[in-house]
């Protein structure tokens, strides 16, 4: 196997994984570490090595809250918990690379893989992280760390006027470019092909592909994108969005008041726990700390880019889950009275919003609770939705997808906002949840597709073993397919519930 490889850097050794026949290279640098003068820069290239570094451990998380120190938080135990034994760094520009290859020239699709977390914590190890498996379906597969929260999404007059004609306020993405303009150069080393490279993400890993597809920095760079609950349009109900490059220098002043430093020179000196200590008790609000529309690396919000046909015109797979909101852990409070859900439905539509209430025919809060069931209220699902009507509106090659697997587990939890990934990577056995029969076929199906579609753009083909996958179309007008994940993979069947398509349908994306 190749376990050693050269890289313009220097020489890396791997590691073999649970399976001997896929190689770990852990805490790959692709970029300096972004610390002290460096910080709220463009990322610069790492430094060269002599001898042979060992790739045998993954690298600083992000600054953020520790992983998995609050107990009581769902996703410590789902998702964290070993977070509280990763250490934290500024110095967290780092690839993990698993490779099946046996030698240099084989050729293989890779797949990089952008964390969630809103842009704002996540890291690039996280335990349902399945590059092993994906690597047995003959995947290069690569997750990314990259700057996140304040000091990913700082602009401020000072910095624009640092790198005039550059990029501004989007540190965190420029990294995630600057790993993709690494792995042009030297994936060839681990058995992978330059020209085939598909990006994923979920949430605000999702969140990420859509506004790099949008940005005319990774033109060339990319072949495919995968979305995972956070690609859709924000038009239409998921409320991220990008922003105008003024307002985030707004709040780049405020944030230096709150350091109470006089210049980005003074808060280069400042620790990184100071920093993130000013960021945390301005409430680590998403539209504070998010890309910015710059007029170099984004100039126009990542939603009007899809609106105006102005994305990269390359294979997306994109879809959410049935359970994202409500009902999850991740949910927002439901409405405690009946008045509260009708002003919240004032709010969410406006001019709309009594023609809305009407079909709705609330009474009582047990009708509230059949409502808000509705993907009407689930705002990543009705946003893909809308999207895939985009896509087909456009021309261009979208398959979409829907999760709807009752994930097993006293709590019950259902297909929460994440539960996809264990699915999609096929990493169950790294769960804590009684898994059975049924969920290993799914993974395998799952696992299959997203394989398929990192090498071809297109996720139909046989599993690993040979069997031929159900048949997944490309969303058109004629032919409005989307693959339903229940206890397989198969055509959804049920009728879009009528307060979505009004909602559709007010948002301009009307059925055909």
């Amino acid at each position: 196997m190749l376990r050693k490889v050269l890289t313009e850097s220097g020489c890396l050794l791997g590691t073999a994984c649970g399976d001997p026949r896929v190689t770990c290279f852990k805490g790959v640098p692709y970029a300096a570490p972004p610390v002290g003068m460096l910080r709220w820069r463009p990322p610069q290239p790492a430094a060269a090595w002599e001898g042979v570094r060992n790739a045998d451990t993954f690298p600083p998380v992000e600054i953020q809250v520790q992983p998995g120190s609050n107990p009581s938080d769902f996703y410590t135990k789902e998702m964290n918990p070993t977070g509280t034994e990763c250490p934290m760094s500024e110095d967290c520009l780092y690839l993990n690379i698993w490779s099946p290859a046996k030698a240099a020239d084989e050729k293989l699709p890779v797949y990089l893989w952008i964390h969630g977390g809103g842009m704002q914590a996540g890291y690039s190890y996280e335990i349902e992280f399945g590059g092993e498996q994906m690597a047995k379906h003959g995947v290069i597969f690569i997750t990314v760390g990259y700057r996140l929260n304040a000091f990913g999404f700082l602009a401020h007059p000072e910095l624009t006027r640092e790198t005039p004609g550059g990029c501004h306020g989007n540190y965190g993405l420029e990294d995630v470019v600057f790993a993709l303009k690494w792995i042009k150069r030297n994936i060839g080393a681990f058995g992978g092909d330059p020209s085939r490279v598909t990006i994923g993400g979920q949430s605000g890993g999702a969140f990420a592909v859509i506004a790099l597809s949008a940005s005319p920095m990774v033109k060339g760079l990319i072949s495919g994108a995968v979305a995972e609950s956070g690609g859709g349009l924000r038009a239409i109900g998921y409320g991220n969005k990008c922003t105008p490059l003024h307002t985030a220098e707004e709040y780049g002043r405020e944030f230096l008041e709150l350091l109470k430093v006089k210049s980005i020179q003074e808060a280069r000196r400042l620790s990184a726990e100071a920093v993130y200590a000013a960021y945390h008790s301005m409430g680590m609000q998403f539209e504070r700390w998010s890309p910015t529309i710059d007029g170099v690396f984004l100039r126009e919000d990542a939603t009007d880019a899809m609106l105006n046909d102005r994305h990269l015109r390359i294979p997306y797979l994109f879809g959410s889950n049935a359970g994202e909101y409500p009902g999850t852990p991740a949910a927002p409070p439901t409405p405690e009275t009946v008045e509260a859900f009708r002003e919240q439905v004032r709010k969410m539509m406006g001019k709309d919003a009594e023609a809305f209430l009407k079909l709705c025919a609330v009474q009582t809060m047990e009708d509230v609770r059949r409502v808000i069931k509705t993907d009407a209220f689930n705002t990543r699902t009705i946003s893909v939705r809308a999207y895939s009507r985009l896509q087909a509106q456009q021309k261009r090659t979208g398959y979409f997808y829907l999760f709807n697997h009752d994930v097993p587990g006293d709590d019950r939890p259902g297909p929460y906002h994440g539960s996809e990934m264990w699915y999609a990577f096929h990493s169950l056995d790294r769960c804590w949840r009684p898994f059975t029969g049924k969920d290993y076929d799914l993974a395998g199906q799952m696992c299959a597709y997203w394989a398929n579609f990192v090498k071809n753009g297109d996720p139909n083909g046989a599993d690993i073993n040979g069997r031929p996958l159900p048949e997944w179309h490309h969303y058109t007008e004629k032919d409005t397919f989307v693959m339903e994940f229940e206890d397989s993979a198969h055509r959804e069947t049920k009728q879009i519930d009528p307060l979505t398509e009004f909602r559709l349908e007010k948002a301009g994306f009307p059925a055909r």
